[in-house]
């Protein structure tokens, strides 16, 4: 997650706190990379796996909470349209993400998805990640 000033911050029904970062970067000649991020911690809450071994393994694997970040971004924008793409992206969070993440379900589908990500990298043999 970046240190960037936050644009917007939106407390959700479903408990998290979604936060959008402005994290756009000039690289050519006047173009712009404009780039927002969008980040919250889901917690890993008790009660998520019906086995209590798997639970126990979860909270080892992924610990107290979980960050999800997600940027929106369109490259090459000139320095005059900066604003106008800015707005733009913050639309698109709200009318897509934004209800995506509000979802009651959306926390513990992407705690389980995070956890069978993290036992597949954990198959691979590699034992710093266990």
């Amino acid at each position: 997650m970046s240190e960037q000033p936050f644009l917007r911050d939106c407390a959700l029904a479903n408990g998290l706190q979604v936060t959008v970062a402005d994290v756009s970067r000039h690289y050519y000649g006047g173009y712009w990379q404009v780039c927002l991020e969008v980040s919250c911690l889901v917690p890993l809450e008790l009660g998520l796996f019906s086995d209590p071994v798997i639970e126990a393994d979860a909270c080892r694997l992924l610990g107290a909470a979980v960050p999800f970040v997600r940027h929106l971004e369109k490259m090459a924008v000139h320095g005059d349209d900066l604003a106008a793409v800015q707005q733009e992206l913050l639309e698109r969070f709200d009318r897509h993400l934004l209800p995506f993440l509000g979802n009651q379900q959306f926390p513990s589908r992407f705690i389980q998805s995070e956890f069978q990500k993290r036992c597949k990298k954990s198959n691979r043999g590699i034992p710093c990640l266990l």
